[in-house]
Formats: C-alpha cells, sequence, structure tokens
C-alpha cells in the first residue's frame, strides 16, 4: 500500500537506500581504516568495541587497557577483511576484585580454570576473575558485591549478574511482565544468535539471582538496611508502600482528629475496597515447606502460617449465610471455572478504594471462591495494620450478604474483636451494583449514602489489570516465590501510583469543581420549580434516610400489581360472593370466570415454551429429543381438551368460532398452535361471542402479566451483566469460557421468554383497553429489541456522553385506581432526591480532594524526617550488630537515608509548587 503524502513515513522512505547503506558501511571499518592502532601505532591485529561510542581500532594490549573499567563490553577483531566475534578474556583482560582498578593484588588468587560466568546487559560472558587473597580480604561474594557482581550463592560462587542487568530485569519484569525464562532467553541470543556456539546455561542461577535482589532491594527501600537489630525484627506490612493520601494517625492527621466536630470528622474516614481475582491461580506446585517465600509477611501478603492456621480452624464450617440478594454465589462462579490441580484458585485483597494501592497484610490465597473465612481474615488483618481505630467505609460487591453477619463471625475467630460496628458504611462499587436487587441500589450506592464524595469503589477491579500479566508465570511457580514476585508487582504498582499523585490529584479538582458547579446549580433550578413545602418534607425525609430512618426516599415505594396479588384478590371476590349467594356468574361450582381465564394465561404460556422449543429442535435431533416433544404436545393437548369444556360454558360462541377453523383446514394443529379464543382475541372478531365480565378479568390478569414480566427480565439483565463481568474478568481458557458461556445462554432464553410474555400482555392491553388515556400506556410501553437490554449496556452507535436509559429501568408500574398524581408526585421526589445526591457528592469530593491533598504533603514531609532520622542513626555500635559496622558501612546508610529523604522533599515541593492553584479553583464556581 502507497503512503500518504501526508504520512510521517513518507519523506523518510524517500531515502531508505542512503539509511541501508549507512547500516552496511558500519560493517566495515569506516572512516578508520587505518593498519595500525590508534593508541600505539602497533600493527598487530586490531580490535574494535562493540559498545564504546568510540569507533577507532586498537591493538589488544591497548584494547585490555582501556576496558579495565568495562569489562563486559563485546569486541571484534578485523581479520580476513571482516569482523569477527572474540572476548575480553581471550585477549587477555583479567578482573581484579578486592583492590582499586589498575591496583594489582600481592597474593591474587584466581577462580579454578578461570570458570566465571556474568550476566550483563550486552549477553553471558566468560571472564578470568581474580579473588583477592591478602591477609584481610573478604569473602569471596562480598568481594563480588563491592565490584557491583550479584553472586548466585555465598558459597563458592561462579556465575554473578551485574547491578544494571539485575535493575533492568526487575523493573522490565514490573513494567511488561516478562517472564525470567524469557529475559534469560534474549541475553543468551544476545551472546549467539547463530547456534555455532555452545553458550552455558545460566538459567537456575539467573533466576535465584532475580529473586534475591528483588527481595534486599525490598528490605534496603524500607529501611531494614538502617535497623541494627537486622533483617529478623522486619515487622508484618512495614515493607509496603503506604498510600500518602490516605489518613495515617500520629503521621498526617492533626493531633486532635477524633475529637473533630461531625461535619468535619467525615474527612478522617478511610476507604477500603474488597475483591477477589480468580486469574491469579497457582497450580499444585512445590510445598511452603520446600519454597518458604523470603517476605514472611513483611509487605502485602499476610503471614502465611497464621493465616492457614485461622483457616484450619474455621475453614472447615461451610458459609451458611441465607441470600436475601440476587444470586451473587462467589464460591459457585469459582466453583464453574474448576479447581482441580489448583492449589489457590486465586487471591482475595482489601485496598484503598480512594486511591488505588494495595494495603499492608491486606493479600492473601484463596482455596475455594470468595469464602467468608478468608475475606474476613484480610479484612481484619487490613483493619489492624491501620493501628488507631478509625471510621471506615468499606466496598465489597457482595457487601449486602457478607456485612449481615460479619461480627457474629469475627467475635468467633477472635472473642477480644471490639471494632465498632456503627463506625462502618457498607458500599457497593457503582458498576457492580446494577447486578442487586432494587433495595441494595439505594442502602449500598456511593451515588446516595452521604461523606463519600465522588468514590466509585471500582478501584480494586482496575488494580487488577496491573498484576493480570503476572498470572501466566506466577500459576507454575512454588508458593512462596510466588508470593514474593506478586508482593514486589504490587509494590510495584503502588510506588507508580505515588509518584502520579501530584497529577492525579489535580486533576480530579478541577473535574470535581467543574460537576459541582454544573450539579449545583441544576439542584437549585429543581427546588426552584417545586412547591417549597414539598421540598422541606422531603430534605427532612432525605436527612432522616441518611442518619439511619427506615425509609427511604429515593425508593419506589408504590409498587406494581402483580399476578399473585390479581390472583388473590380474584379469589376472595369469587369467595365472598358465593358466601353471600350472590354469584350471578359462576356457572361451575369448582371453575370460576377468574379461574377460567387464569388457567387459559398459563395454558398460553405453556404453548408459547413448547413453541419455542419445537423451533429450536434441528434436524439432526436425536430420538429422545423428539419423543419428549411428542410427550409435551400430547399432556398440553389434554389440559386443551379439558380447559376447554369449561370453556363453552362461559363463552359459547367460542364452539362457532373452532368449527369454522376447524373447517378451513383438514391438517392436524399441534398443541402449541391451536388458538385458546380468550376474550382478548375474539373481541375484533365476533361481538356476539363476547363476555365483559370475562374481559374485564383478563384485563387485571394482564396488567398484572406484563409488570411481571417487566420484573423478571430486569432481574435476567442483572444477573447477565453480571456474568459477563465475571467472565470477561477470571474466565480464561476454551473449557471454562464454554461453560460460562453455556450459563450466559441459559440466562439470555429467559429474557427472551420475560420479553415474549411481556409482548403478548401488551398486545391483549391494546385490544382490552385500547383508550389513550389510560395510565397504563405511559408505564407499559412498546417493547422493541433496543429496549432490552442492560442498565449500562449501549446501542451499537450510542457514546456513554449520548446513552439512554431504556425505558424498562425507568418506569415504577402501574398501580391501578384513580391516582396517577400520586404516581406523579413520587416520580417527581425521586428525581429531586437524586439531583440533591449529585450536588452533596460533588460537593462532598471537593471538600475530600482538599483534605487528600494536605495529607500527601504531611506524609511526604513525615517521611523525609523518617529518614532523617534514619541517617543520625546511621552509625553503629559493633555490640549492637553482628555486621555493617565498619566507617563504610555507615557512610552508606547515612548517604541512601539523605537520598531518600532528598526524595521525599523533592516530592513534597513539585507537588506544592503544582498545587498553587487549588485554593483559588476549589473557592470557584457554585457549591452548597
Amino acid at each position: 500500500m502507497r503512503l500518504n503524502k501526508d504520512h510521517p513515513l513518507k519523506e523518510w522512505t524517500n531515502h531508505i537506500d542512503e539509511w541501508l547503506a549507512e547500516l552496511i558501511r558500519l560493517e566495515g571499518r569506516g572512516s578508520f581504516a587505518s593498519e595500525t592502532c590508534a593508541g600505539c601505532l602497533s600493527t598487530e591485529t586490531l580490535y574494535r568495541c562493540e559498545d564504546c561510542c568510540d569507533l577507532q581500532l586498537f591493538c589488544r594490549d591497548c584494547t585490555v587497557s582501556r576496558h579495565q573499567c568495562n569489562p563486559f563490553h563485546r569486541v571484534e577483531g578485523w581479520a580476513n577483511r571482516r569482523f569477527q566475534k572474540t572476548t575480553l578474556k581471550a585477549l587477555g583482560l583479567r578482573i581484579q576484585l578486592g583492590h582499586a582498578v589498575g591496583e594489582r593484588c600481592a597474593n591474587p588468587w584466581r577462580a579454578f580454570g578461570d570458570d566465571f560466568t556474568v550476566l550483563d546487559i550486552g549477553g553471558i560472558h566468560e571472564v578470568a576473575l581474580d579473588y583477592c587473597s591478602c591477609e584481610h580480604a573478604e569473602a569471596k561474594h562480598i568481594q563480588l558485591l563491592r565490584f557491583r557482581l550479584f553472586p548466585a550463592t555465598g558459597v563458592d560462587p561462579k556465575t554473578a549478574c551485574t547491578f544494571k542487568l539485575m535493575e533492568l530485569f526487575h523493573l522490565l519484569r514490573n513494567q511488561t511482565k516478562v517472564s525470567g525464562f524469557e529475559f534469560y532467553n534474549s541475553l543468551a541470543r544476545l551472546t549467539d544468535n547463530t547456534g555455532t556456539v555452545d553458550v552455558k546455561s545460566r538459567y537456575t542461577s539467573f533466576m535465584r539471582m532475580a529473586r534475591m535482589w528483588m527481595h534486599l532491594k525490598m528490605l534496603k527501600r524500607f529501611g531494614r538496611g538502617h535497623d541494627p537489630k537486622g533483617v529478623n525484627a522486619t515487622a508484618c506490612g512495614s515493607c509496603a508502600v503506604l498510600c500518602p493520601a490516605c489518613p495515617h494517625p500520629g503521621i498526617n492527621l492533626p493531633e486532635n482528629w477524633k475529637d473533630a466536630p461531625p461535619e468535619k470528622s467525615w474527612l478522617y474516614r478511610l476507604f477500603l475496597g474488597i475483591d477477589a481475582n480468580f486469574r491469579l491461580k497457582r497450580k499444585e506446585v512445590s510445598t511452603d515447606v520446600a519454597d518458604p517465600g523470603l517476605n514472611h509477611g513483611y509487605a502485602y501478603f499476610v503471614e502465611e502460617k497464621a493465616y492457614k492456621s485461622h483457616l484450619q480452624i474455621h475453614g472447615k464450617v461451610e458459609q451458611k449465610d441465607v441470600n436475601t440478594c440476587n444470586n451473587h454465589d462467589a464460591v459457585k462462579l469459582a466453583n464453574m471455572r474448576g479447581i482441580q490441580g489448583i492449589a489457590a484458585s486465586g487471591v482475595g485483597t482489601v485496598e484503598c478504594v480512594r486511591h488505588d494501592m494495595k494495603r499492608p497484610c491486606s493479600v492473601g490465597d484463596l482455596q475455594k471462591g470468595e469464602r467468608y473465612v478468608n475475606m474476613d481474615y484480610l479484612f481484619a488483618s487490613s483493619v489492624r495494620q491501620q493501628g488507631d481505630k478509625m471510621a471506615l467505609v468499606v466496598s465489597y460487591d457482595i457487601a449486602c450478604q457478607w456485612s449481615v453477619n460479619l461480627w457474629e463471625r469475627m467475635l468467633q475467630y477472635d472473642p477480644e474483636w471490639d471494632f465498632d460496628r456503627q463506625t462502618i458504611t457498607f458500599l457497593i462499587p457503582k458498576f457492580h451494583l446494577p447486578a442487586h436487587q432494587a433495595s441494595c441500589q439505594t442502602q449500598y450506592s456511593y451515588n446516595y449514602r452521604k461523606h463519600v464524595g465522588r468514590t466509585d469503589g471500582e478501584a480494586v477491579e482496575r488494580g487488577w489489570a496491573a498484576v493480570n500479566g503476572f498470572s501466566g508465570s506466577t500459576k507454575e511457580m512454588g508458593p512462596g516465590y510466588r508470593r514474593d514476585v506478586l508482593d514486589d508487582a504490587f509494590g510495584d504498582y503502588n510506588w507508580r501510583k505515588v509518584t502520579q499523585l501530584g497529577k492525579t490529584l489535580l486533576e480530579k479538582v478541577k473535574n470535581a469543581v467543574d460537576e459541582r458547579s454544573t450539579h449545583v446549580l441544576q439542584f437549585e433550578e429543581i427546588c426552584k420549580n417545586t412547591d417549597p413545602v414539598r421540598v422541606a418534607e422531603w430534605t427532612q425525609l432525605v436527612e432522616a434516610w441518611e442518619n439511619g430512618a427506615e425509609y427511604d426516599p429515593l425508593a419506589v415505594h408504590r409498587h406494581p400489581v402483580t399476578v399473585a396479588s390479581v390472583r388473590r384478590a380474584l379469589a376472595e371476590e369469587d369467595a365472598a360472593a358465593q358466601a353471600d349467594d350472590r354469584s350471578t356468574t359462576m356457572l361451575h361450582e369448582d371453575v370460576s370466570p377468574s379461574v377460567l381465564i387464569i388457567a387459559g394465561l398459563e395454558i398460553e404460556e405453556l404453548q408459547r415454551r413448547l413453541r419455542k422449543d419445537a423451533l429450536n429442535l434441528s434436524s439432526t435431533a436425536t430420538d429422545l429429543q423428539q419423543a419428549a416433544i411428542i410427550r409435551r404436545r400430547s399432556s398440553l393437548q389434554l389440559r386443551i381438551d379439558a380447559w376447554r369444556e369449561f370453556q363453552v360454558l362461559y363463552m359459547p360462541a367460542v364452539a362457532l368460532l373452532r368449527s369454522k377453523e376447524a373447517s378451513k383446514s383438514s391438517k392436524p394443529v399441534n398443541a402449541e398452535d391451536t388458538p385458546l379464543y380468550l376474550p382478548s382475541d375474539i373481541i375484533n372478531t365476533d361481538t356476539a361471542a363476547r363476555n365483559a365480565n370475562l374481559e374485564s378479568i383478563e384485563l387485571r390478569l394482564r396488567y398484572a402479566q406484563a409488570n411481571d414480566a417487566l420484573e423478571q427480565m430486569r432481574r435476567h439483565l442483572r444477573a447477565r451483566s453480571k456474568l459477563y463481568n465475571v467472565k470477561d474478568r477470571d474466565v480464561r481458557g476454551q473449557r471454562y469460557n464454554t461453560r460460562s458461556r453455556t450459563y450466559i445462554n441459559t440466562v439470555q432464553d429467559k429474557i427472551d421468554a420475560d420479553a415474549a410474555r411481556y409482548r403478548a400482555a401488551h398486545t391483549a392491553l391494546l385490544v382490552l383497553d385500547p383508550k389513550d388515556t389510560l395510565a397504563w400506556m405511559k408505564v407499559l410501553r412498546y417493547l422493541g429489541p433496543e429496549d432490552v437490554r442492560g442498565m449500562k449496556e449501549r446501542l451499537e452507535k450510542e457514546s456513554e456522553g449520548k446513552r439512554v436509559l431504556p425505558w424498562i429501568w425507568r418506569t415504577t408500574g402501574f398501580c391501578g385506581g384513580d391516582d396517577e398524581d400520586e404516581d406523579d408526585l413520587e416520580a417527581v421526589r425521586i428525581e429531586w432526591c437524586q439531583a440533591r445526591a449529585r450536588a452533596h457528592r460533588f460537593n462532598e469530593e471537593c471538600d475530600l480532594l482538599e483534605e487528600e491533598m494536605r495529607r500527601v504533603v504531611d506524609f511526604w514531609n513525615w517521611q523525609a524526617w523518617w529518614w532523617l532520622h534514619k541517617a543520625d542513626e546511621a552509625v553503629w555500635d559493633a555490640s549492637t550488630s553482628p555486621v555493617g559496622c565498619s566507617p563504610q558501612h555507615a557512610e552508606g546508610r547515612l548517604a541512601y537515608a539523605r537520598r531518600q529523604a532528598d526524595i521525599r522533599l523533592a516530592m513534597m515541593t513539585k507537588v506544592a509548587k503544582n498545587w498553587q492553584c487549588v485554593p483559588e479553583c476549589l473557592d470557584s464556581g457554585a457549591k452548597l
């Protein structure tokens, strides 16, 4: 394909030959075609370095001399009119440890057979290495470390990596999710990509070094090298990157924060989110005995021994809580994906839901779905890490179920659990909320609960995206190594979030101020156009509900008529008529007119189901499948025949309609296609056959049938949305995708059946009561294909900003009677409450962001002080620590602590400068 004239590569393609020629020119000596050494004018074989910027050619001695400080560069020699690869070791370069470059050891000890391998960015090098054997020489691994070579072992090492390579792999693994296997193979190909040279495999050694490096870097970054008591004194959770914007007592909160008044104290609440990730599985590989890990609960994973002890004691008790909401059984969904051969079905976590950061000691392996016994332990562990008791806002996608008996379970685990349940607000993430029943959608909504700002609760879901790339490699790891790798990944993710906090919070403030002005003005406009008495009444109701009252002004209280309620009313009317002996319409002692119509509607539904199943029967259907359809037809035909006998009593003219229909064709009619001639079917065909009483009964039942069908459809659509979300997030592999797809198709069949039932009821209503003035037409509208979709689903060409909510989610149902004004008033009240909630949430968001910015500055100021305090304690007495007591070690500790303090002060200075406009911005625009 030809490039467009404006394409950025168009100009370059005109010079491809020129660029290609220059690349080929570099294969020769280029401008340095002299036959003598550029350093000493020797005429020996000349060499060029591939890694140096200087392309001049030097003799062997000059090349070795110039590379004393760069012993891992790659060199090539000019011979037979071409460059041939060689090594600095072959030219005679030896690495001298324990002394300065150029200084020779009086008593060197050479590596046995010079068999030492160094892995560097340029590839895998065999080097000649001399250890120092002087009187005060250090151990081999110490000499290597001081040369910035990281040895694979402390006992007679034969392999090492350069610090630069370790840093590169550490960064690449967290940034690109590259596996150690792929990275090592890339090094091997850099060394030789032709297959003509045998490169000794050092993969096992490399992976061991990578694990050791990762652990040491974590300990170093969190000041563990500044503690005279050593690494064994490391406390659980002390090596986790903390969220600077979250409240930390004694660090970034005012001294009197516990005594703050209610209008201020809500700013000091901690926002937590709970969730599980079933992609981070682990196969039954190795054991904790063989691979216990190095972190021991130092960072994000809980301490394994205590966690397993808890599960051993309490995990055998099955979860027996009754599900009072829609089906959110995480255990069942986990089982659907299979756990055969799996030691860990995933991980659960508790994290900062405002800023999307993992919390210390808040992550643990799951064995069988999101069992309460696992999630409860992680929640308690995370809360205890906070130290002082704080008010909490806890987000969980099944909070409506999980929170019900939480305190009872906690007291079973720990009788001394004394957290006040009144200080915890349980909510459901915004994206997950539509899958819950109606009562949950206000009670657990971030949109309607006060003092939560514009938090959405979905930060946990977004955080998984950063670590899901590790699922392929960690699935095959031992338990300890997997926890260490994921700890490192969580720490890297948190740190990236920390470095971007200045920009992130500033963008949030600008957006929140604009949205606050928009929604406050909209709310004020609604108030101006509403009766002040009503506004006062609604304000009192919503404030009472926010403070714990049961009546929910945001909920629909005028519920639609259901089939069950209409059938009960009709039964009561029949019973009352029989008791008073005034029934003039009952022509049979057991079958009243209402029973006749109810039975007819039930038969109609059975016909609809059978018709669909018969149409779905393929030409390759088995004999058993065909026999099942035949049996269902026979059974249905018997029921129709029995029903017709009673129908003739109340609708005599129907017999004539049947005979006319039979005379038109001699072909047998299947049971599912047999016309029933309900009152709605014959209104427009034969006026003489009409029965006003039966039409009235059917009208009432059709109202209820339509409302029931809509409610069932909404429930099934919510379930489908939840299943799609779980499938996209957790299900991988053809086998489990097929199972998930089958489950979703089952729900889709129910949605289709609900839509068909509604359309039948709507068609009948149009016939039975066609007047445009009736209220039911405002609520029970025509159902098109585009209306049958979830709340968050968009049409093909519909953007999020222009998305229109389908009418099925905006209707409250027909209540019947002459109370249309009451229905309208309820709709206005709900809209007013929602407008008020939007205005208040954005107003709170601005206040919360201002407080978080203050906390960020205070947190970095505290961290800078903490590191300076470590610098002051850099000098150790030999009696307090067996290692690291030399002046050189003390100087290293002091330098590192001051560098870390400088980093925090620089971060604090940067955000303070970037946030100078924030006070003015927050004071602008409309606000409550």
